[in-house]
């Protein structure tokens, strides 16, 4: 058999990745990629131990395995950082993200989710991400960061061009950099009007903006927030509501115990983080020489956190490979581990559920037209960004 050979960078990698990444546990679980520079580890032990061991695999250059990082050099985001700044920052957001904030967000979730689904019940189609899940997580992260209506299409396409990579590409683009310096502009521009209104204790924006005129952050820190959540907050879930609707079309039969048992659904959400999560890999760099299973790894040496393929290892779950509603395991890496655990997980699972309680609820049976869909391509992030669907069509007044 031919030695295994992985490009996250390849477009149909990005189509099925599930049966390189099986390889990669099986023949090359610390795996390098001699042409782009860069190890990756696909196992679950192994990118535990990693995002355990954060004095080891610093963040310090940012998520992506690319080498170049200057399209994120000039804005910190505190997911680039190691500590003690990573914990300077994290503290002053993680009182931002409390449970109470969130669940207050139900209710406005749910709202924006039954108002997207209404207008297309009676054509008896639509399509699920850019009319509801590219649309929704961006509108519910935008009543916390003050980004109007009128602008939320023009934030959520340069997030889109942000993270799209051509077919093979591996360094970062003109396009994305492009897009990630509008992103810094719009809020630059924002933060700065916004800075002028009261100061409002139950606002997030407010409070990120009073610590910036307290000395605690700086305004480089105030626009890296924005753009980490119009990315992380935004892209993240609407490529997870995809998949969800993806997979649960793939499997009627797991579709219709969440029809029967709505309160399956929040397992459902945690059984497609693990299964078919929208986070595929996280990029760290080594700070010294280590050896995993044998392999020898140079300090300054790119490693990804493969977590999707950690998450179907053979070894941590059984029937890995199966797409279990009922399975509910928590114990997946979709969020990460440790001091870099996303501080927007109990916002991403709440919109999900919320979604498809909605969903479910309006359009139980559905059929995806696959032929006129499309995918984002990145190996960070995967996911569609069409997805046509078709129903039977409601009469007036029917539920």
């Amino acid at each position: 058999m031919a030695a295994v050979e992985f490009n996250p960078y390849s477009h149909a990698v990005h189509e099925d990745p599930y049966p390189y990444y099986q390889r990669l546990r099986a023949e090359a679980p610390v795996y390098y990629n001699a042409e782009h520079g860069f190890w990756l580890l696909s196992k679950w032990e192994d990118c535990f131990n990693a995002f355990r061991d954060f004095k080891t695999f610093s963040s310090i250059n940012g998520p992506a395995l690319e080498s170049d990082q200057s399209a994120s050099a000039g804005y910190p985001m505190f997911i680039n950082m190691d500590p003690p700044d990573h914990t300077r920052i994290r503290k002053l957001l993680s009182g931002l993200m409390v449970p109470q904030r969130i669940a207050a967000l139900e209710d406005y979730t749910r709202q924006k989710a039954r108002s997207l689904i209404a207008p297309h019940l009676a054509r008896g189609e639509m399509d699920l991400i850019q009319d509801f899940s590219a649309i929704l997580p961006m509108d519910v992260i935008s009543t916390m960061i003050h980004v109007p209506e009128a602008d939320q299409a023009a934030v959520r396409t340069w997030a889109d061009e942000l993270i799209y990579r051509e077919d093979g590409q591996f360094e970062i683009s003109e396009a994305n950099v492009n897009a990630y310096f509008k992103l810094a502009q719009y809020f630059d521009d924002l933060s700065r009007q916004l800075a002028e209104q009261p100061f409002d204790p139950d606002d997030m924006f407010s409070c990120v903006l009073q610590a910036e005129k307290d000395g605690k952050m700086t305004h480089d820190d105030v626009i890296g927030f924005g753009i980490l959540l119009a990315v992380a907050g935004n892209e993240t879930t609407t490529k997870l509501i995809g998949n969800m609707g993806y997979r649960l079309w793939q499997h009627p039969q797991q579709r219709q115990l969440l029809i029967d048992d709505p309160s399956r659904i929040a397992d459902a959400v945690e059984e497609t983080l693990r299964f078919d999560g929208s986070t595929q890999m996280i990029g760290r760099t080594v700070t010294k020489d280590i050896e995993i299973r044998g392999q020898k790894i140079a300090a300054g040496a790119r490693v990804g956190l493969c977590i999707i393929s950690a998450s179907r290892d053979e070894e941590r779950y059984e029937n890995a490979d199966v797409y279990d509603v009922c399975r509910g395991a928590r114990d997946h890496m979709a969020f990460g581990v440790g001091i870099h655990a996303c501080l927007g997980s109990a916002l991403a699972r709440l919109e999900v559920r919320v979604c498809f309680e909605e969903l479910l609820k309006a359009i139980p049976d559905y059929d995806l037209d696959l032929s006129r869909s499309d995918r984002t391509h990145n190996p960070n992030v995967r996911g569609f960004t069409t997805l046509p669907m078709r129903f039977r069509p409601r009469q007036a007044g029917e539920l």
